[in-house]
């Protein structure tokens, strides 16, 4: 009994394995079959690869090498430009100094002045509050 089943099983087997063998050929599947599928599918039959006659011709590069000198030199012109913009602003703060002025400022708007100052120059900093307790 065993043995027929699995004969059975195994004809039928067989059977639906021939149905996978092109199964885009289905118009009922071809139609609920994602696009990436039916790419797939082609890929796979080999087909769908560019033949060696499409493949686009070289063109020549459309600048000049004369051209992408004329623009380094521009870009090294307009670098030197920021870097001296930026010597002449000073220092450039470090993220401890930032921190810092930002407590400045935050000290200050709790304890609710009018005029905190710039963020060019930050508030002087707050007095630290005289502690309740004695030398004894």
């Amino acid at each position: 009994m065993f043995r027929q089943a699995a004969m059975m099983a195994g004809i039928g087997g067989v059977a639906l394995l021939g149905g996978c063998a092109d199964i885009m050929q289905q118009q009922a599947i071809s139609q609920i079959a994602p696009d990436w599928f039916e790419q797939k599918a082609v890929e796979v039959k080999g087909q769908g690869y560019p033949e060696l006659a499409d493949i686009p011709q070289t063109r020549a590069p459309t600048s000049t090498p004369t051209a992408w000198n004329t623009d380094a030199e521009a870009l090294k012109q307009r670098a030197a430009q920021l870097e001296a913009r930026l010597n002449a602003q000073g220092a450039i703060r470090t993220d401890e100094e930032v921190r810092a002025t930002a407590a400045q400022w935050r000290a200050c708007v709790e304890e609710g002045k009018a005029d905190c100052g710039l963020p060019d120059s930050p508030p002087a900093t707050p007095a630290k509050p005289a502690s309740g307790k004695s030398g004894r």
